[in-house]
């Protein structure tokens, strides 16, 4: 079937090169269908990281590059950047407990009041420290705040009530939900109990974690040197409580529950940071498995004998998340418009490239392991091949919504940096206006591979469909009712609409490509502060 499809998408493309440059390199809807049809065909298996199915669909989007024109970017002179994970899987239930000693504990029950899990650092053991209070384990000094002020961590366990203040905007509360762990394990902490709110329980149902615990699984990278990258170094272990249990261990404790919670979303608040009176006994068991996957790496080089050094990133997920082995019917989950279409634009955006190079150097990477946490991008982030100094700036493509005719697009990250203009300038070429993100509690800006390049102080930018024309209820429909399951098939996606969206990031790639300075954060900008400026810790 590939090699079919793979003629079917030479076919189309040896067509376009008999006419003009012009049509040679517009988009092209029929090899972006024949590219979506074959990387979400049953025989991908759901294109699972590190299984089977990933590997045939990293060898295709090999194969089209090689046929497209576009150069092997590999540091051995392939198309694939060799990727190590390290899934983890959580063991028996039973195996992962906590218990509390002090004069105010309380007695807990497993699955009732809590559940307990592991981080990247061991594979299973014990952990005994006394419980500290930090509030939300939030940090700002652009408002003096410190949840951590006055209290020492080292071998300890903190306490914090999850997420972020609410007074942050939705992408600046992501980044500090994601941060506060982190901040955590640099202050020397062993483990963590996070206590739920009754706003996290409605996005995320205690019953939900409870039935879904036994088939999580997270993973990270592992380096040439066998080394597992362990963002919370130090930290190997956490417990999460729903409400009614954080109730009551912060019950007779210098600040209750219900105060806290009315507390942290206040811009002025000051939570104090005290020792609890009681310990806990953690004890953790989950089993690692050691997998190599790859990214898919292209390039074609600049033509500006100034700028060539100088790369721009394309990006999008080539993986999905495989099989659902204990269901019945359709068992496999094809990732059509999740994130086949991004990979079969980023084929087209490639091949176009190649046929009119601009003045930067573009790099294109099909990326492993996004579904398991942004790690085969969060690896290349890392380990760029090229000088890392020389990625200017990042375009990621992931699941835009194709389902019916989009007329405004959201831009994330554009007005955050110089790659405004670049991506200004394209939209309006083809009429179609911005729009704010309808979605804001999803926190998109930080949940797609874009942000693995943000964190390493690159001007990024990820643009999906928008919510005008339908787009909003066409977006909640699909996560509604095919957002990672089998339903996601090719038969939901309008390919006129593909190619559009192809056009549309291909003249904002370019844009970036030909820009005469290199692209920089504006003055003061959030994301610009903390990774590459006086917050950058």
């Amino acid at each position: 079937m590939r090699i079919a499809l793979l003629l079917t998408a030479s076919l189309a493309l040896a067509s376009c090169a008999a006419a003009d440059m012009n049509v040679a390199t517009a988009p092209s809807e029929r090899s972006i269908e024949a590219d979506v049809r074959y990387l979400a065909s049953d025989e991908l298996e759901g294109r699972q990281s590190g299984e089977r199915g990933y590997q045939l669909a990293s060898q295709y989007v090999a194969d089209r590059f090689a046929s497209v024109g576009v150069q092997p970017g590999a540091a051995d002179g392939t198309y694939f950047q060799p990727v190590g994970l390290r899934i983890m899987r959580p063991g028996p239930m039973d195996a992962n407990t906590m218990t509390l000693s002090g004069d105010n504990a309380p007695k807990l029950e497993l699955g009732t009041d809590y559940l307990v899990d592991g981080f990247v650092g061991q594979e299973s053991g014990v952990i005994e420290a006394p419980l500290v209070f930090v509030g939300q384990g939030y940090v700002d000094p652009r408002n003096g705040r410190d949840d951590f002020a006055g209290i020492d961590l080292k071998g300890k366990i903190a306490v914090a009530i999850t997420g972020a203040p609410e007074f942050l905007n939705s992408e600046e509360r992501a980044y500090f939900n994601g941060q506060r762990s982190r901040e955590m394990a640099r202050r020397g902490a062993i483990g963590l109990v996070s206590l739920l709110t009754e706003k996290s329980e409605e996005r995320y149902s205690w019953d939900r974690r409870l039935t879904g615990r036994d088939h999580a699984t997270s993973a990270t990278w592992v380096g040439e040197d066998g080394k597992a990258y362990d963002p919370r170094e130090g930290m190997v272990a956490y417990a999460v409580l729903n409400p009614a249990a954080a109730t009551r261990l912060l019950d007779g404790q210098p600040m209750s529950y219900a105060e806290a919670i009315a507390a942290i979303d206040e811009p002025d608040a000051r939570l104090p940071a005290f020792d609890m009176g009681m310990t806990a006994r953690i004890a953790f068991q989950q089993k690692f498995e050691d997998v190599t996957s790859r990214n898919v790496v292209g390039v074609v080089p600049g033509t500006d004998p100034e700028l060539k050094d100088e790369f721009v990133v394309l990006t999008a997920h080539l993986d999905h998340i495989g099989v659902d082995a204990d269901e019945e019917g359709d068992t496999i989950n094809n990732g059509a418009m999740d994130n086949a279409t991004g990979s079969a634009i980023l084929i087209d955006v490639a091949r176009r490239f190649a046929m009119a190079p601009p003045r930067r150097s573009v790099m294109f990477v099909a990326l492993t392991a996004e579904e398991m946490g942004l790690i085969g991008s969060s690896y290349h982030a890392r380990n760029t091949i090229v000088p890392k100094d020389s990625v200017v700036a990042n375009v990621n493509l992931d699941m835009p919504m194709l389902t019916y005719e989009y007329v405004d697009v959201v831009a994330f990250g554009a007005e955050r940096s110089t790659l405004y203009g670049a991506v200004a300038k394209a939209a309006k070429a083809a009429g179609i206006e911005f729009a704010k993100d309808p979605f804001t509690e999803e926190g998109l800006f930080t949940r797609s591979d874009h942000y693995s390049y943000v964190r390493e102080g690159i001007p990024s930018i990820y643009v999906a469909t928008g919510p005008g024309n339908g787009g909003f209820d066409a977006f909640g429909a699909f996560l509604a009712e095919h957002y990672h399951s089998p339903s996601d098939e090719v038969e939901l996606i309008m390919f006129d609409q593909a190619a559009r969206f192809a056009d549309l990031n291909f003249d904002i790639a370019r844009n970036i490509a030909d820009m005469g300075e290199r692209p920089v954060w504006k003055k003061d900008d959030f994301f610009g502060t903390v990774f590459d400026g006086p917050m950058k810790d």
